[in-house]
């Protein structure tokens, strides 16, 4: 089942490129002259073409472009818009065929022959009306079981693999009907080159990605499972990947019982030099449930990393709170390790000035905010990662960095059912100096994070100081 953020996303720029399509649709009917005479085919045009836009999007967003991901700040909110695109499409393109039918209206049989396939005759908006029709079923078929069924996540991806045949389904119904777009020359180059484009990045992602994406050979170096949790070191093999703390990759496994379609997993550790990395992996559906039979050795591939979660903790312009609920506190573990060893640390030989761009932490002139963090679970028993919270504390004091106390940090582990639901207004009361001049950090079940940014917004802290971390596929 489809589940949107109720968090705002910047949809400037495809507001921008819906604008221009209606501006050049209604500049080239003024141009031409050539109104419509029943008033019904505006709303169903003005709806297709927005569909069709907004389809486009949808298909650019799924191409994990590091470009597109800068731009609107992580992959995360890039999916976030890509589903809140998608469910607009689907209502906007059901709405066309409505409108189109409605000056049949009172005659209640030809309404409905109308939203229905016509007798082929040869005649070309005849077929262009089917493959029309065709179209729309087929995104139906495509979207109904994301919107409102729970599906595994493996057959929702499977689901998603169709959309190319949609995308040459819609452009032959535009260049059959020979209405609009391609009777006007500027509305047809625009809307036939943002389908190309679109058609070009399925076939990049569905075909040629795995190929020429970001991708390493890693293998599995150590495996523990503590509850429900697989907590998995992976060691290269050949090419290092550097990643940046909180970042996160896509997993393919290569092993017989396990299907080999990409999960996404946030990186539960800090850099290193031998770009070594942890996954905390929780057994929830079919596809995680059965990594339990991984074992130490077994080959995998990871694309990324991506995502830009720690941007704002690495420019360290204000200290932080961390809240992280459940598996999420995985991408708050590599900036809880950055922070406990920052300070004294000097920068790695040879390191060139590109390297310490991408990992401000490892220079010696980097020094970490100071960091309060709470992991929220239900149970203490069910805390799979605070011994991995503690072992950063103990390490630190190990290589004789004061006590993270004496530094302004704080960790605090947090019983929902003990304690009862976290509130802004204890957070507040256990951070030092309070909450209202740091930088807020969340990501957790997304009752939790959206409960604690309205209660933070009362209080008057300000939207630019949270940030969240909200990668929901399905």
């Amino acid at each position: 089942m489809l589940s949107t953020s109720k968090t705002s996303q910047n949809l400037k720029p495809v507001l921008f490129t819906i604008a221009i399509t209606f501006a050049i649709w209604l500049g080239s009917k003024w141009y031409f002259n050539d109104w419509f005479g029943n008033p019904y085919k505006y709303p169903a045009k003005a709806a297709s073409l927005s569909a069709t836009v907004l389809l486009c999007w949808c298909v650019l967003l799924s191409t994990r472009n590091q470009v597109l991901e800068k731009y609107f700040q992580g992959l995360d909110k890039v999916y976030q818009i890509h589903k809140r695109l998608g469910k607009a499409a689907f209502w906007l393109i059901i709405l066309h065929p409505l409108f189109l039918a409605l000056d049949r209206l009172p005659d209640l049989v030809a309404f409905l022959q109308r939203l229905w396939f016509i007798a082929p005759n040869g005649d070309r908006y005849t077929i262009g009306h089917n493959l029309g029709l065709a179209a729309l079923l087929l995104m139906i078929a495509l979207l109904v079981p994301t919107l409102w069924v729970k599906i595994p996540y493996h057959r929702w991806k499977r689901i998603h693999e169709w959309f190319g045949a949609l995308l040459v389904l819609v452009v032959v119904h535009i260049f059959a009907v020979s209405q609009d777009v391609a009777d006007y020359p500027l509305l047809k180059y625009w809307m036939y080159g943002m389908l190309s484009l679109a058609l070009a990045s399925f076939i990049y992602i569905r075909f040629f990605y795995r190929f020429i994406g970001p991708r390493y050979s890693y293998r599995i170096a150590e495996i523990e499972r503590v509850r429900d949790i697989l907590e998995i070191t992976f060691a290269p093999v050949g090419k290092k990947m550097s990643f940046r703390p909180s970042q996160f990759v896509y997993l393919v496994i290569y092993k017989t019982g396990i299907t080999t379609e990409p999960h996404p997993y946030s990186i539960a550790c800090g850099y290193n030099l031998d770009s070594r990395f942890k996954l905390g992996i929780k057994m929830a559906g079919d596809h995680t449930r059965s990594l339990d039979i991984l074992e130490t050795g077994d080959n995998v591939s990871v694309y990324g990393p991506y995502g830009h979660f720690s941007d704002r903790f690495l420019t360290a312009d204000r200290d932080c709170v961390f809240i992280g609920g459940g598996i999420g506190i995985t991408p708050f573990l590599g900036m809880w390790h950055v922070a406990l060893h920052s300070g004294e640390r000097t920068t790695p030989p040879g390191a060139e000035e590109s390297m310490i761009a991408l990992h401000p932490e490892i220079s010696q002139d980097w020094k970490s905010p100071a960091v309060s963090l709470f992991y929220l679970v239900p149970t203490r028993d069910q805390a799979s990662f605070d011994n991995d919270i503690k072992n950063e504390v103990i390490l630190s004091h190990f290589h004789g960095f004061p006590a993270f106390e004496k530094r302004g940090h704080h960790y605090e582990l947090y019983e929902d059912l003990r304690q009862g639901f976290i509130t802004a207004d204890y957070i507040d009361s256990r951070v030092k100096g309070g909450v209202r001049d740091k930088n807020i950090f969340l990501c957790g079940p997304s009752p939790m994070v959206m409960g604690l940014i309205k209660q933070f917004r009362k209080m008057g802290i300000s939207e630019d100081q949270i940030i969240i971390e909200d990668f929901n596929l399905i």
